[in-house]
């Protein structure tokens, strides 16, 4: 169904703008997401709940469909230039076959990096996405719009490492004495690769956790930016 909303009091704005927010997110347990690729991501999957667009989209019969003002559209985008498309999605249910490849996110606060890190993540066959619950919540809509439609495509879950351990190897990637390089790692068929915070890397706690602690060899500076550095070392250790 297709509809038309010229205000910005209207009561569906309004909720929009609420899920802007962690607590609107957290209440209503839907995030909002932007532009036309991540729609078509979204729509292979079903996780389209409504849409809000500059003009009439070709979409199922079964999602409505609100076509706002430009005006509206800048009130409800997190976009400096909205692509003129933003719709609803539900959070996306987590699942129990987390696969063989997963990522963890130990306290990544930046929403660029998750979202660079899902993205790469599903580029490079990985299976699952987990994080701390000290890192940015991946609904955050700068993490959705840095993943860039892949958060529809590879599960990103909330869990604590420990558990993880039960069933996985753990690698760690930290900048620490007995750290080895990463062309010395011989990850097993089911590991877990571990990305620490932005400025303090990974927990002691997590550290006790690892199986293996490696970094990349660098020359001329101290350390990579973490979404760059999960990139090389997910890319790495799916080749051996």
């Amino acid at each position: 169904m297709i509809n038309e909303i010229t205000s910005k009091n209207n009561q569906k704005i309004k909720y929009l703008c609420e899920l802007k927010t962690s607590k609107g997110r957290n209440k209503y347990r839907q995030f909002l997401c932007e532009g036309k690729k991540a729609l078509e991501m979204a729509l292979k999957v079903n996780k389209v709940k409504e849409v809000y667009s500059l003009e009439v989209l070709k979409l199922p019969k079964d999602i409505n469909q609100y076509i706002v003002s430009e005006e509206i559209m800048k009130k409800i985008s997190s976009s400096v230039t909205p692509e003129g498309i933003v719709f609803v999605s539900d959070f996306i249910e987590s699942k129990t076959d987390y696969g063989n490849k997963i990522v963890y996110l130990d306290g990544v606060s930046d929403p660029g990096n998750m979202g660079t890190i899902i993205r790469t993540a599903l580029a490079f066959g990985y299976d699952s996405v987990f994080y701390s619950k000290g890192s940015v919540s991946p609904y955050n809509e700068k993490v959705v719009a840095a993943s860039k439609g892949a958060i529809f495509l590879i599960p990103v879950i909330e869990s604590e490492l420990h558990v993880l351990k039960l069933k996985y190897q753990v690698i760690v990637s930290a900048l620490e004495d007995n750290s080895i390089s990463l062309k010395e790692v011989k990850p097993n068929n089911n590991f877990v690769l571990v990305l620490g915070n932005e400025s303090h890397g990974v927990s002691k706690e997590t550290l006790e956790l690892a199986d293996i602690v490696t970094k990349i060899p660098i020359q001329n500076i101290d350390s990579l930016n973490v979404a760059v550095a999960g990139a090389i070392l997910m890319h790495d250790l799916m080749e051996k």
